[in-house]
């Protein structure tokens, strides 16, 4: 019976795989048939982009930019995990913290953030930290979210086991806490991934003469179509890698889930 299921979920991971591929085959098929039926100038083919992408790779000026993208993008991701963490953790275990922060997430997290940013340039300036800023404020609410439910789903049995076992705070707060609130955080990663990206690019349109989002606003000024989806393509193929990356640390770290499939 073992090897029948094993058998059947190797089966079931080779068909899904090839679900997922003939989805993005069909996705640039019909992106072809497009760009050919038009007839426009403007909407360049698959080979088009191809070639393009290839001497966008070639460039070390394109790699200077994806390099600001990648760092603006993570330092804003750090700080926001490090402050949702924090926040989540503390509003989790004191109903005081709680009663004090709740109304104001609950307030601010179906405002759009980046209908903040002009108030942020104007604190911050047009340079880098405005924009690691508002990655780290666009972060922040899905992730304390996250940590939040997360450290809330402790079992009190189980705090109380680990009491009685004569388990220090800090003790509980690293082996039953931690591993609880794991998953969670985990997810809400998964979720911030693209976000970093997305803002991000969004704010490098504005006032900046470094990273992705900057090559995409130059070439679609100089009408480069192609350069721009390139740029995109970039894009999408670093947020699949990074989702990749959140989901082989599940499965590394959450040991005890390893029959979640994500």
């Amino acid at each position: 019976m073992a090897e029948v299921r094993a058998l059947s979920l190797q089966g079931d991971g080779v068909h899904r795989a090839g679900l997922k591929v003939l989805g993005v085959v069909l996705a640039l098929t019909a992106w072809q048939l497009y760009a050919m039926a038009s007839g426009n100038r403007l909407v360049p083919g698959l080979p088009t982009i191809g070639n393009r992408l290839i001497e966008l790779l070639q460039d070390p000026e394109f790699w200077e930019h994806t390099a600001s993208t990648l760092r603006n993008g993570l330092m804003g991701l750090a700080i926001g995990l490090a402050l949702a963490a924090s926040a989540g953790y503390l509003a989790a275990r004191n109903w005081v913290v709680d009663a004090a922060i709740h109304p104001v997430i609950n307030l601010l997290y179906p405002v759009p953030k980046l209908a903040l940013y002009p108030i942020v340039i104007l604190v911050l300036g047009l340079d880098w930290p405005s924009r690691v800023a508002q990655v780290a404020l666009e972060c922040f609410f899905p992730l304390f979210v996250q940590c939040h439910a997360g450290v809330r789903a402790v079992g009190t049995r189980m705090e109380w086991l680990a009491r009685n076992a004569g388990a220090s705070n800090w003790e509980t707060a690293r082996e039953i806490v931690w591993h609880s609130a794991l998953p969670f955080l985990l997810t809400g990663l998964r979720v911030a991934m693209p976000i970093v990206l997305i803002v991000t690019t969004v704010t490098e349109f504005i006032g900046d003469s470094q990273g992705l989002g900057h090559l995409i606003a130059r070439s679609a000024a100089f009408f480069d179509t192609a350069a721009a989806l390139s740029v995109v393509a970039v894009l999408g193929a670093i947020g699949f890698t990074a989702d990749r990356l959140v989901v082989w640390l599940r499965q590394r770290l959450v040991f005890w889930e390893k029959g979640v499939v994500i």
